[in-house]
């Protein structure tokens, strides 16, 4: 049994605040009905599911698959798939249009190409109308839980009329898997008065999703300790009428000269804060927001570290710094009720917060930073990480990444001392996904679903950047829906979902009201560097561990560059699917990243890479048993 630190016996009070989460965003009409499954294409559409009379399937039973799941991931909650042949078939299925449908007609058909089990790049869609067969290929890869127009099609009176899909994809023999679950037939009625139609014509009615959209508040990665600017984006996110969690996150743990605090983002070097100066620009921030919000405005404000660890490991960075840092949350909730106006802390509340990524730390140290700060607070923490190598519905036995459990993830996210609100970054609704499935673990496992108070997006921080290279820009609406979506189609996790937050690097000024002046970070002066370049450790790129785990960085005049593990998002970060490479910044003349940052992967097979030597701007790097070559000034990696 794993020994347990003893814990603050004041637990109604927490259980309260999360739930003061939901309370504010119902009171102020942010909650919308829940949307459940994938919407047909039309009202008037047609549906014809893999389990429905009119769905066929041929070929040697034991090389079909069948998948359950939600309507998040699959239409009405299965799937059947297969592994594809190179030319010949052996499987395939068909899609009848039902003999009640009305003909003759042109209808549009769609087919549902699931979120798992479907990676062909060619899937050849055969449409049978009135003996007419005509091919559309269609890559299910590039498609998550979607509805895709197969075309238009004139469907004739005597028939025979269906679509076909079998497993020849001209790819090689069981490299691909295909998928097969519903096909919509939607009738294109022309113009005037509608066409009489024969009794029994199947029309059927369904409702499509019309949720409103979702306002967002705006969190922060700090790179100031001014509070005049922090008064500035308190105002500015007040001015807006934004409502409910807002993330400023302050950087790495640390410890310098004794003090706890961070070193915080944005600013080559690094330079520390501490908690006392953290909690000053905080102050600021929420005076800015009840000064100028409406006096209805509810807002929690979670002021956040991330348990990102690097190369150096600081012992007093685990509990000693949870403890630290929740000391100081415990002293800004004293200071808001004692000093806001009367009423304010009824409708502001200040909360921790931790980007906790189980690509960053092991789950022994992040959980003690935990265990410090419950002893410290009985004010939650808002956890707005991810779940790195999480389960998902295409792989439920999959373990989170880092020697993470899927237990200890749920231990870094329980009541009542967290509040889970995800970074839902994915575009492919994976992110979605895994939390769906860590809440139904809660759920079956500790006798209650995770109770999420929003959720976490990066569209503003990636054109901030200038791109995520487009699979990590989730708008607040798009990861809003597919988390809603994901937690409401199973009943054991539904839930309302609060409002989400969007997250930005920019840091207003003092002089927010002036547009010259918004959103721009202050001059710096230039940083003199040697022109041979410095070796530098324990410091993180601004970028998120699902992009790239860092190592240690060399730094020069005008370049930065980070070595460390290249991943793929689009797997949720895996490390299966990764590579050793490295991330290089522009740095500008007053001190600035540059974004983009180039993110280039190592021209062979390599684990995590370091930099362990330079020669002028030639880099050499090892993952402990190979060496390799950068040339800093190209940009390239030297055979």
């Amino acid at each position: 049994m794993r020994h347990q630190r003893s814990r603050p016996t004041t637990l109604a009070v927490p259980r309260r605040l999360a739930a003061l989460l939901t309370a504010w965003a119902t009171a102020t009409g942010l909650f919308v009905a829940p949307a459940f499954g994938q919407a047909p294409p039309a009202p008037s559409a047609i549906i014809v599911d893999e389990t429905a009379p009119g769905f066929q399937k041929f070929g040697p039973p034991q090389w079909w698959y069948t998948v359950t799941g939600t309507s998040f991931n699959f239409y009405g909650g299965s799937m059947i798939y297969t592994f594809n042949t190179q030319s010949s078939v052996t499987n395939y299925a068909r899609w009848l249009l039902p003999i009640t449908a009305t003909l003759p007609m042109t209808y549009e058909v769609f087919a549902f190409i699931p979120r798992y089990h479907s990676n062909t790049n060619n899937a050849r869609y055969q449409i049978v109308a009135g003996g007419v067969t005509k091919t559309v290929p269609i890559s299910q890869s590039r498609y998550y839980a979607e509805w895709v127009s197969l075309g238009k099609h004139g469907f004739s009176v005597g028939g025979p009329n269906f679509v076909q899909l079998t497993d020849a994809t001209g790819e090689p023999s069981n490299s691909r898997r295909i998928a097969f679950d519903a096909v919509a037939f939607v009738p294109q009625l022309t113009a005037g008065p509608p066409p009489t139609l024969p009794i029994g014509a199947y029309l059927p009615l369904a409702l499509a999703n019309h949720s409103p959209p979702i306002q967002a508040t705006t969190s922060r990665y700090i790179s100031t300790m001014d509070p005049a600017r922090h008064y500035a984006m308190g105002c500015a996110s007040g001015s807006a009428n934004e409502r409910g969690v807002i993330v400023l996150a302050f950087g790495q743990p640390w410890v310098q000269g004794g003090q706890y605090g961070v070193i915080y983002y944005l600013r080559p070097g690094y330079p520390f804060a501490s908690t006392a100066s953290i909690a000053e620009a905080a102050k600021a921030f929420l005076r800015g927001y009840w000064e100028c919000a409406p006096q209805d405005a509810r807002v929690g404000v979670a002021i956040g570290t991330n348990n990102y660890r690097g190369a150096t490991l600081q012992p007093d960075t685990s509990f000693a710094h949870g403890q630290a840092w929740g000391q100081m949350i415990g002293q800004l909730h004293s200071w808001l009720q004692s000093t806001a106006p009367p009423g304010v802390p009824d409708r502001v509340a200040v909360f921790g917060g931790n980007d906790i990524e189980m690509s960053w730390n092991t789950p022994a140290l992040t959980k003690a930073w935990v265990d410090g700060y419950a002893s410290a607070t009985a004010r939650p923490f808002i956890n707005f990480g991810t779940c790195d190598g999480c389960p998902t519905s295409g792989n439920p036995t999959q373990q989170p990444n880092n020697g993470w459990t899927v237990d200890d993830v749920w231990q870094v996210n329980r009541p009542p001392y967290a509040i889970p609100f995800p970074e839902i970054y994915l575009r492919s609704g994976v992110n979605a996904d895994q939390w769906y499935r860590m809440s139904l673990y809660a759920a079956l496992n500790k006798g209650a679903k995770l109770e999420f108070g929003g959720l976490l997006t990066q569209w503003q921080a990636c054109q901030d950047r200038g791109s995520c290279g487009g699979l990590t820009d989730n708008t607040p609406q798009q990861g809003w829906q597919q988390l809603q979506d994901a937690l409401n189609a199973d009943p054991r996790t539904a839930m309302p979902l609060p409002p989400p937050s969007d997250i930005t690097w920019r840091n207003e000024t003092t002089s927010t009201m002036n547009a010259q002046g918004a959103g721009q970070d202050a001059p710096r002066p230039p940083r003199a560097i040697g022109a041979s370049g410095r070796i530098i450790e324990d410091i993180a790129p601004p970028l998120d561990g699902m992009t790239f785990l860092p190592s240690n960085a060399w730094e020069t005049d005008g370049l930065i560059i980070f070595a460390g593990l290249v991943r793929d998002p689009a797997t949720g970060g895996d490390d299966a699917n990764a590579r050793g490479g490295v991330a290089v910044f522009g740095v500008n003349p007053v001190g600035e990243y540059v974004f983009p940052a180039h993110l280039i992967p190592a021209p062979v097979p390599a684990g995590t890479l370091r930099i362990v030597s330079a020669e002028g701007r030639l880099l050499s790097l090892s993952d402990g048993a190979r060496q390799l070559r950068f040339d800093a000034a190209e940009r390239a990696w030297v055979e």
